[in-house]
């Protein structure tokens, strides 16, 4: 369960992000519950896939206040905003949505002797925090804008433009763990987090692989710690990869060579609740397709070149990028899950007809 407070009424989001720049669309805002007290249990299944990037509002009750909820998500006019950001040493995982994090919440590799340091930057003035350690624990500031994530998006793009350089000063990681954005107007809130992950019970025969997965699983394990999206969209991406150049054509071999058809259908790109409405065109269609058409010319060459024809470099703490590249990540996995039990069950069904998997030692071996 996830505890988040204050507030009567949460909901959320995810925004659409492959090709969207600077844009504010939702997809599928939905109510997740209402309490009468100052905060809620909301169970982490109903947040999304483990791991995604998370938006969840708040919208509080006042007596005598007539105005829909509906009515204040997706108010458009100009008005104030208090954005912050926790700041941390290691991109810790969020167990509790408690919006009221303050300075001794947070910490980092960065010190400095005043109670608070203000930073000016093209985007506003950014009021940092420290902790009893004299860390510098949160970022804080106030500005106008349309909506909650355009008042997180200047906040990121602001302390971009100095925690990057500060990283490399100090030769230190710092990571934003938490972001809020408070309508100084309605009083609603909304937190964006990435979705914790949960309790498993793991079956003994889950340690039982064929081997020439095992760099694959090695991928995705790192891809599911990564706290970067775009590095995350990576090792998902390169399990594609693995998976359609080498595994699949290796086995598929040695079932040609036996006269006996390929146990699986081709891959398609799965439906799930949770692969967002940008991609939701691309279900049923082939993965090759998907990877060569979409992800490899609108994301890999943009992770993997500094430039690329005329297009300007990709900007990591961006936080369109961010944005674009986590709803990207989530499809990514969601594919590479599909291919790595593809590949379970051929090599299962392989072993059970006899066939000689020896050949497959060279790129791996065999379990």
């Amino acid at each position: 369960m996830t505890k988040s407070s204050p507030g009567r009424a949460a909901r959320r989001n995810a925004r659409k992000s492959a090709g969207a720049k600077g844009t504010d669309s939702v997809r599928g805002r939905r109510s997740l519950g209402n309490t009468p007290g100052p905060s809620m249990e909301i169970p982490v299944e109903k947040l999304g896939f483990p791991g995604s990037l998370i938006e969840l509002h708040l919208v509080p009750q006042f007596p005598n206040v007539t105005r829909r909820d509906q009515d204040i998500l997706t108010d458009d006019s100009e008005r104030e905003f208090e954005a912050a950001a926790l700041l941390s040493k290691a991109p810790s995982p969020v167990n509790a949505l408690d919006f009221q994090f303050t300075e001794a919440d947070g910490d980092s590799y960065f010190v400095f002797a005043l109670p608070g340091m203000a930073v000016d930057t093209q985007w506003g003035r950014v009021i940092v925090g420290r902790n009893a350690n004299s860390e510098a624990s949160i970022v804080k500031m106030r500005c106008w804008a349309r909506s909650a994530n355009e008042a997180l998006d200047r906040l990121q793009l602001a302390c971009a433009a100095f925690l990057d350089h500060w990283a490399y000063e100090a030769t230190a990681p710092v990571y934003l763990t938490r972001l809020r954005a408070r309508d100084l107007t309605s009083k609603s809130e909304m937190v964006r987090f990435s979705r914790p992950f949960q309790l498993t019970a793991i079956n003994p025969s889950a340690t039982e692989i064929p081997t020439p997965l095992r760099p694959i699983l090695a991928l995705y394990r790192e891809g599911l710690g990564s706290a970067s999206p775009i590095y995350k969209f990576l090792c998902f991406y390169k399990i594609l990869e693995g998976y359609l150049t080498r595994l699949k054509p290796d086995l598929a071999k040695l079932f040609r060579a036996a006269e006996l058809p390929y146990p699986v259908p081709p891959d398609r790109v799965p439906d799930h609740p949770d692969l967002d409405e940008s991609f939701r065109a691309h279900i049923g269609q082939s993965i090759t397709k998907f990877r060569d058409e979409l992800l490899t010319p609108g994301f890999r060459n943009a992770v993997a070149h500094f430039e690329k024809d005329g297009l300007s470099p990709l900007v990591m703490s961006n936080p369109n990028e961010i944005v674009r590249f986590s709803t990207t990540a989530v499809a990514v996995e969601l594919c590479a899950r599909a291919v790595i039990e593809a590949y379970r069950l051929a090599f299962r069904t392989a072993m059970d007809a006899g066939l000689d998997l020896s050949t497959l030692a060279e790129t791996g071996g065999q379990q």
